[in-house]
């Protein structure tokens, strides 16, 4: 079975972003994997309103299940994450470092479109939580 990271691959990405009071916000992005010998590469951007946020992680394995990941956010700072890898799903938690802001994700495929669900967090207190559909161009 494939996940995310099983290949090199360009996701098109929709994106709702929620708060705690029920704002809701609508991105539209892109994540490239480059899936190398020794790591993986993510680079994604996400389109909101007027703001484009980007990220580029630089992903690990560890293990055929597990694989640890870093990435310089430009808005957040240093982040630092562990993928663990259940057939088709990924399930990613996150932090950033030098903050009490962490967060996770689970990203599960079928065929070429992964559907993605995650939160983010300041230690206990819920920042937003968000859901994305990526296709597979």
């Amino acid at each position: 079975m494939k996940h995310l990271f099983s290949e090199s691959a360009i996701w098109e990405t929709t994106s709702e972003f929620v708060t705690p009071d029920g704002t809701i916000s609508h991105a539209k992005g892109e994540s490239v994997i480059s899936v190398c010998e020794q790591e993986i590469v993510n680079d994604s951007w996400a389109q909101l309103d007027e703001i484009r946020r980007t990220n580029r992680y630089k992903i690990v394995p560890v293990s055929p299940s597990m694989l640890i990941s870093e990435s310089l956010n430009p808005e957040l700072g240093k982040q630092t994450g562990v993928f663990h890898i259940d057939r088709n799903t990924i399930f990613s938690k996150f932090k950033i470092e030098g903050s009490s802001l962490n967060g996770f994700e689970i990203i599960r495929r079928e065929e070429n479109t992964c559907y993605a669900q995650g939160a983010l967090y300041d230690s206990d207190t819920l920042i937003n939580s968000w859901t994305a559909i990526m296709n597979k161009a």
